[in-house]
Parts: C-alpha cells; sequence; structure tokens
C-alpha cells in the first residue's frame, strides 16, 4: 500500500465518523434540537463531498485494474 491509499482509507474513516455525528444530531434535533438546521445541512454537504471523492478515488483505481485485464484478454500489454 502507499501513501495514497492509506490517506483514502483514513479519509473514509473520518468521514464515516463525521456521518454518524451528523446522523446522531439529526436525531436531536427531531427531538428538540441541539444544531441548527443550517449547521446540519452544511455538514451533511461536507461529507456527501468527502463520501463522493473517496467513492471516485476507489473507482478511478478500479477501473485502471479492469483496462488492465481487458487488455490482456485482447492480447496486448497495459
Amino acid at each position: 500500500m502507499d501513501i495514497w491509499e492509506i490517506l483514502s482509507i483514513i479519509a473514509q474513516i473520518v468521514a464515516y465518523i463525521l456521518a454518524i455525528i451528523v446522523i446522531v444530531q439529526i436525531i436531536k434535533l427531531l427531538f428538540g434540537g441541539s444544531w441548527k438546521i443550517e449547521d446540519v445541512i452544511l455538514t451533511l454537504l461536507v461529507v456527501n463531498i468527502t463520501l463522493t471523492f473517496g467513492v471516485m478515488g476507489y473507482l478511478m483505481k478500479l477501473n485502471s485494474v479492469i483496462h488492465g485485464h481487458i487488455e490482456w484478454h485482447k492480447g496486448r500489454d497495459s
């Protein structure tokens, strides 16, 4: 594993922890509130963007692996 994969894993763990905190805050908001609604919406946007970039990095890596495999079937070196 290289440094970028390790950083990606750490970022995803942090994003999931943040998502759990936001879910707890949304439940608290429904039962009387602890955060303002603007704070919850902003945090949801940040979690969404973080997870999107994390998944996009994974898909780009997967695309590279799939492309190499298809090239192998065609008899070419990737």
